[in-house]
């Protein structure tokens, strides 16, 4: 799922992956996979939404089968 994320977002941000900062400052890299991780003996592949700033961009996981990629500023909420 870490390999998707970072090309998902580098894709939106067009730039190489690379350029990006790396992706566990953001979020738990090993409980990210271990959660939406397949296949026998995984006990990932829930139902479940995850979302998390990375980079510029705010990153959306849909049952570890979607990846949506925002603009951060897209989550921001206002405030009066």
């Amino acid at each position: 799922m870490t390999v998707a994320v970072v090309e998902a977002v580098s894709s939106f941000e067009d730039c190489e992956p690379t350029d990006l900062p790396p992706l566990y400052r953001a979020v738990d890299t090993d409980a990210l996979d271990a959660l939406f991780a397949t296949g026998p003996g995984a006990t990932g592949g829930r139902d479940c939404v995850v979302s998390f700033a990375f980079s510029d961009s705010y990153v959306t996981i849909e049952n570890g089968e979607r990846i949506v990629v925002e603009p951060e500023t897209a989550t921001a909420i206002a405030s009066d």
